[in-house]
C-alpha cells in the first residue's frame, strides 16, 4: 500500500506535463494517409522485442519530426505501451530545461505502474532533491529515479518512451550526458526510447559513443522526395478543400496545388503555414493562394529561403493599408510574444500589454501565431522557424520586408521590462493575499499556501519572476525606464520579495539582484544601485526566514539589518508592529557578504578559476563548494558529499562514499571536477556534472593537500607519509612519486605552466619540484614551525608560504632565497595566495583575520572574521524543530529559542535571528527582553514585545 501523502509528494515534486504538450501552438499529429511508411516502420520497431533499444530520428527544422512524434505517441497509447514523453521547446523555460527530462519521464513511468511508483516515491523520500531540476548529478538521478525503480518490472520490453526535439533544450551538454546514460543502461532497462532532433554535433557525438547494435538511426530528410511530396499534396488537397465556397467548383486548381507543393519542397511546416494563411483570408482565400504560387515553379532547396519567402509575404499583407501606429502596436504585441521567457495565455498578455484589443490585432497573425480559445491556453508561435525569421536582421531585412523589418531583441526586452514594472507598481502591496493579522506561525505558513498562490494573477506572477531578466537584456538604456524603476525600488521592493516568497521563487530574487545592479551601474543610476545591493544583502541575511514565511521580510528582515542601511531607511517607516533591537545593532554592513553554516572546523579552501565558487573541506568528512550565486558542495559525518545552493542553504545533490574526514579540496580550471584528499589515505576526483568518482590509491598515510594542474590533466597530492604524488587524471595512474620531506606534507600547488610543484611540510621546509624529472629544484628553509600553505605567483617567479610560526614569507622560485618576511598575524597562518598581478598577497589566520599585504610597501589591510557556534539542548518539539524554554517572564508569557539558534518563539511574537547573531556565548532574559552576549565582547538586547 502506498501512503496518500507519498503520492502527493510524488505529484508535487515531479513536474508533470500533458503527454504531448508543445509550447509552439497546439500539438497535432499526421493527417491520416500521410507519413504511412515512417509510422509503419516505427510501429514495427516498437513491437519487435529484438529491435534496438534506442531509436534516433534526425531531420532538419520544419520537416515534420514533432508531428510524427505526436502521432507515434497516439499509436503507442492506443496499444497501451506509451511509457512517457517529453516534448522539448525553446519557447518555454520548463520545456527547454534538459534537467527536467529525467524527472518527467520518471513521473510518467510511475503513473503507468504501481510497482514503479512505490520505488520512485521511496527514492524521493530518501532524498527529496532527486526530483528537482537543479539536481546536478544526472548519473545518480537516472539510476535512482529510472533504473532502480524499473528493475522491479524486469521482463519483456513493453513500453516506449518518446523524447522529441532534444536539440531545443538549453543545455546540450546535459542532453549529451543523458543520451550516453541511456545508451549505457539501455540493455538493463525494460523499455525503449525514441528521440528526435536536428543533426546537432553534440547529440551526434553522444550517439557515436556506443556500438551500432544498441541504437537505430533514421534520417527523415533521406526519405524519397516523391513520397514526401505525395504526402504534402494529400495534406494540401484535404485541408484546402474544406474552405471552398462551392463543392462543385474546381478549387484549388491543379496548377496551383502543384506550385504550392513545389514551394513546400520537403518542408511540412511550409505547407501547414500556407494552409493557415490561405484559410485566414476568409473571402480572399482564392486570391491569397494565387498570389503565392507561379504554376510550374521549382522548389528552392534552401530552407531559410523557402520558408522566409512565405513569412515575408504574410507580414507584408498583414501590414498593408495600416496606419503606422497600428503597425507599431502589432510590433509591440509580437515582440511581447516572441521575447517572453515563457509563453502566457491571452488574458495575461492583455494585462501585461494593457491592450484590450490585443486578440483582434493578433488574429491577423493567426497563420504564424497560435491563438487558442480555451482559457489559460498559451499564445505562442506555431513553429520555431518563425521567431528565428522575425528576429534575424538579414532574413527579415528592411529591404525584403519594408513594412515589418526584424524585431530587435534588446528593444523587445526593454518593452517587456517596462510593462512588467508598470504592472508591479500598479498591483503590488503589503500583505498582497490579505492574510489575517495574527501573531502565530500559522498565519505566515498560510501566506505561502497554494491557495494564496492562486490569488496572484498570471501576468503578475510573470512580472515578479522575469522583469529583472528582461531588464538585464537591455543594451541601450532608455530614460522611459527611470521613473518606473524609481517607484518600484523605493515603494515596492519589499512587496516584490513578499510576492516571490509566496510563489516559491525567492531564489529568483537573489539571482536577479546581480543583474539589476549591473544594469543600474552601467546606466549611471548609482543611488538605485546602492539600494538594490542593500536589499540583496538583507535578503541573503534573512533568506531562510523569508522563504518559509513571506511576511518575515517586514517583521524580521528589517529588524536585524544595520541601522544605516539604505533599505532600512527607505522602508522602516512604512512597516508597523515589528520587534526592535534596542542595543547592539551594527551601524553598517560588515565585509562578510554571506555566512553559511558549516558546523565543523574548516581545513581547506580554494577558489574556482573564475572566482565565482569556493570549495572547502572540513573535519566532519565534508567537501563544500561555496558559490557566490549558485552552488555549494558539502559532505558530512555520514560520509557524503553534498551540493548546496549558496543563497538558500538547500541541498541540491549528494555523493556518498567517503570513509573518513576530508583534509583538502580543489577545483579543476574549468570547474567541472573537484579533487579531495582524505584521512582514509585516498585521493578522489569527482565529476561535478555526472557525479562519477575516481578513487586514487597509493599513499600509505592520510592525504592532506591536493591540487589540479592548470590544464586539468594532472593532480598533485601530499600525504602524512612525507611524499608528494603526481596523478594522471585520465588514467588514475601515478606519474611521479616525489620523496624528500622528512615529515607530513601540508600544502602543494602547481606552477601556472604545470612544469613545477611547490610543497610545504611539517618539517618546516618549502620545496620546489620538477614534474618531469621528479627532482628537487630548490629547498627553502627559514620557517620555525609547520608550513601550512604555499602558492606560486602567476608568472612562476615567486613562491609564498604561510606557517604556524605566524609569518608569511616570499621566496625567489629560482634561487630559493627569501625575499620578504611578513609579520603581523598573532596566531598560525593557515592559507596564502598571490593576487593575479603578483603585487599583493592574501593570508588567513587562526587569529580570525584575513590580511591583504602590499608587497611594494609591506603594509597590510586586516579584515576580521568570526566563528559560528550553535546553542544545543533539549526542548519542545514544534513544526519548526526543537525549542528550548529560556525564561517564563509571567504566568502567561514565555520565551523559547530554537535548537539551531535561529528562532525566538513566544506567545507574544515569533522572531527570526540571522546567522550573524546566533553565535552568542551567554544570554539573559528580563520580561519580554533578551540580552545576548558574544565572545567578541558585543551585546545585543532584543525586545520581542517592542512592537505591540
Amino acid at each position: 500500500h502506498l501512503p496518500t501523502d507519498s503520492i502527493k509528494q510524488l505529484n508535487h515534486k515531479m513536474t508533470s506535463y500533458k503527454t504531448r504538450q508543445s509550447s509552439y501552438g497546439d500539438p497535432t499529429g499526421c493527417m491520416q494517409g500521410t507519413r504511412v511508411k515512417v509510422l509503419e516502420d516505427l510501429d514495427a520497431w516498437a513491437s519487435n522485442a529484438n529491435s534496438s533499444k534506442v531509436y534516433w530520428m534526425v531531420g532538419m527544422a520544419g520537416i515534420g519530426k514533432s508531428t510524427i512524434a505526436h502521432t507515434f505517441c497516439e499509436n503507442l497509447e492506443g496499444k497501451n505501451i506509451l511509457g512517457g514523453s517529453f516534448f522539448a521547446s525553446r519557447a518555454s523555460e520548463k520545456t527547454r530545461n534538459a534537467r527536467l527530462i529525467i524527472p518527467v519521464i520518471s513521473h510518467a513511468l510511475a503513473r503507468a505502474s504501481p510497482r514503479i511508483k512505490v520505488e520512485v516515491v521511496k527514492a524521493i523520500e530518501d532524498d527529496p532533491t532527486l526530483a528537482e531540476p537543479a539536481y546536478i548529478n544526472i548519473n545518480e538521478q537516472f539510476k535512482r529515479l529510472i533504473y532502480d525503480p524499473v528493475r522491479t518490472t524486469a521482463g519483456a520490453v513493453d513500453k516506449v518512451v518518446v523524447i522529441d526535439a532534444v536539440d531545443e533544450c538549453d543545455n546540450l551538454e546535459v542532453v549529451a550526458s543523458f543520451i550516453k546514460l541511456v545508451l549505457e543502461w539501455s540493455s538493463k532497462i525494460p523499455f525503449k526510447i525514441f528521440l528526435t532532433s536536428r543533426d546537432e554535433y553534440r547529440i551526434r557525438n553522444a550517439f557515436r559513443s556506443t556500438r551500432d547494435s544498441i541504437r537505430e538511426l533514421f534520417y527523415l530528410h533521406n526519405i524519397e522526395k516523391d513520397v514526401v511530396k505525395n504526402d504534402i499534396l494529400k495534406y494540401l488537397e484535404t485541408s484546402l478543400a474544406r474552405i471552398k465556397d462551392d463543392d462543385s467548383e474546381e478549387w484549388p486548381l491543379s496548377s496551383e496545388l502543384s506550385g504550392l507543393v513545389a514551394r513546400s519542397g520537403t518542408l511540412f511546416i511550409y505547407a501547414a503555414t500556407a494552409v493557415r494563411y490561405i484559410t485566414d483570408g476568409r473571402e480572399n482565400y482564392k486570391s491569397r493562394l494565387s498570389a503565392m504560387v507561379i504554376p510550374g515553379q521549382k522548389s528552392i532547396s534552401k530552407f531559410e529561403t523557402d520558408i522566409d519567402s512565405l513569412y515575408v509575404h504574410i507580414m507584408g499583407e498583414v501590414c498593408e493599408r495600416k496606419e503606422s501606429h497600428e503597425v507599431d502596436l502589432m510590433r509591440n504585441l509580437l515582440s511581447t510574444i516572441i521575447f517572453l521567457r515563457t509563453p502566457l495565455p491571452m488574458e495575461a498578455i492583455i494585462s501585461l500589454s494593457l491592450e484590450t484589443n490585443a486578440r483582434s490585432y493578433l488574429s491577423q497573425l493567426s497563420s504564424v501565431i497560435h491563438l487558442p480559445n480555451q482559457p489559460g491556453a498559451v499564445v505562442a508561435p506555431f513553429h520555431a522557424s518563425f521567431p528565428d525569421f522575425i528576429t534575424n536582421p538579414h532574413r527579415c531585412s528592411p529591404k525584403r520586408c519594408p513594412l515589418f523589418p526584424s524585431l530587435v531583441a534588446s528593444e523587445g526586452h526593454e518593452l517587456i521590462a517596462l510593462k512588467c514594472l508598470k504592472l508591479l507598481n500598479q498591483s503590488l502591496k503589503y500583505n498582497i493575499c490579505e492574510v489575517p493579522e495574527e501573531l502565530t506561525l500559522s498565519r505566515r505558513d498560510r501566506a505561502n499556501s497554494p491557495e494564496n498562490v492562486g490569488k496572484i494573477s498570471q501576468a503578475l506572477k510573470y512580472s515578479c519572476i522575469y522583469w529583472a531578466a528582461h531588464l538585464a537584456e537591455v543594451k541601450v538604456f532608455d530614460a522611459v525606464l527611470v521613473d518606473p524603476l524609481h517607484v518600484f525600488l523605493h515603494e515596492h521592493l519589499l512587496h516584490w520579495i513578499e510576492c516571490l516568497s509566496i510563489l516559491g521563487e525567492l531564489q529568483t530574487g537573489i539571482k536577479s539582484f546581480g543583474g539589476i545592479v549591473t544594469v543600474l551601474s552601467a546606466f549611471g543610476l548609482h543611488d538605485l544601485q546602492l539600494l538594490v545591493d542593500d536589499a540583496r544583502r538583507c535578503l541573503q541575511m534573512n533568506f531562510e526566514a523569508v522563504k518559509k514565511h513571506c511576511m518575515e521580510i517586514y517583521e524580521s528582515a528589517l529588524v536585524w539589518i544595520p541601522k544605516n542601511s539604505l533599505i532600512r531607511k527607505t522602508y522602516i517607516a512604512d512597516v508597523s508592529r515589528v520587534p526592535k533591537v534596542i542595543l547592539g545593532l551594527s551601524d553598517s554592513w560588515g565585509s562578510a557578504e554571506l555566512i553559511v553554516q558549516n558546523g565543523s572546523l574548516v581545513t581547506s579552501v580554494a577558489f574556482s578559476q573564475d572566482g565565482s565558487r569556493v570549495v572547502s573541506g572540513s573535519k566532519d568528512k565534508t567537501v563544500r563548494i561555496w558559490n557566490d550565486g549558485s552552488r555549494i558542495v558539502s559532505g558530512s559525518l555520514d560520509q557524503t558529499v553534498r551540493i548546496w545552493n549558496v543563497t538558500t542553504g538547500e541541498v541540491e545533490a549528494e555523493r556518498k562514499g567517503y570513509t573518513s574526514f576530508v583534509m583538502s579540496v580543489a577545483f579543476s580550471e574549468d570547474g567541472s571536477r573537484v579533487v579531495s584528499g582524505s584521512h582514509d589515505k585516498t585521493v578522489r576526483i569527482w565529476n561535478v556534472m555526472t557525479g562519477g568518482v575516481a578513487e586514487l590509491k597509493g599513499h600509505t598515510s592520510f592525504v592532506v593537500p591536493v591540487a589540479f594542474s592548470q590544464d586539468g590533466s594532472r593532480v598533485v597530492s601530499g600525504s602524512g607519509d612525507g611524499t608528494v604524488r603526481i596523478w594522471n587524471v585520465t588514467t588514475g595512474e601515478v606519474e611521479a612519486e616525489l620523496k624528500g620531506h622528512t615529515s607530513y606534507v601540508e600544502s602543494v600547488a602547481f606552477s601556472q605552466d604545470g612544469s613545477r610543484v611547490v610543497s610545504g611540510s611539517n618539517d618546516k621546509t618549502v620545496r620546489i619540484w620538477n614534474v618531469t624529472t621528479g627532482k628537487v629544484e630548490a629547498e627553502m628553509k627559514g620557517h620555525t614551525k609547520v608550513v601550512r600553505s604555499v602558492a606560486f605567483s602567476q608568472d612562476g617567479s615567486r613562491v609564498v608560504s604561510g606557517s604556524f610560526d605566524k609569518t608569511v614569507r616570499i621566496w625567489n622560485a629560482t634561487t630559493g632565497k627569501v625575499e620578504a618576511e611578513l609579520k603581523g598575524h598573532t596566531l598560525a597562518v593557515r592559507s596564502v595566495a598571490f593576487s593575479e598581478d603578483g603585487s599583493h598577497v592574501f593570508s588567513s589566520s587562526n587569529d580570525k583575520t584575513v590580511r591583504i599585504w602590499n608587497l611594494t610597501t609591506g603594509n597590510f589591510q586586516s579584515i576580521p572574521t568570526s566563528d559560528i557556534a550553535w546553542p544545543r539542548g533539549g526542548g519542545k518539539t514544534t513544526t519548526l524543530g526543537e525549542f528550548r524554554i529560556f525564561h517564563p517572564f509571567s504566568m502567561n508569557s514565555f520565551i523559547q529559542l530554537s535548537d539551531n539558534g535561529h528562532w525566538i518563539i513566544s506567545n507574544l511574537r515569533d522572531c527570526w535571528i540571522p546567522s550573524q547573531y546566533c553565535d552568542f556565548y551567554c544570554f539573559s532574559t528580563w520580561g519580554s527582553r533578551i540580552c545576548l552576549g558574544y565572545s567578541s565582547g558585543n551585546v545585543v538586547i532584543f525586545d520581542v514585545a517592542a512592537a505591540l
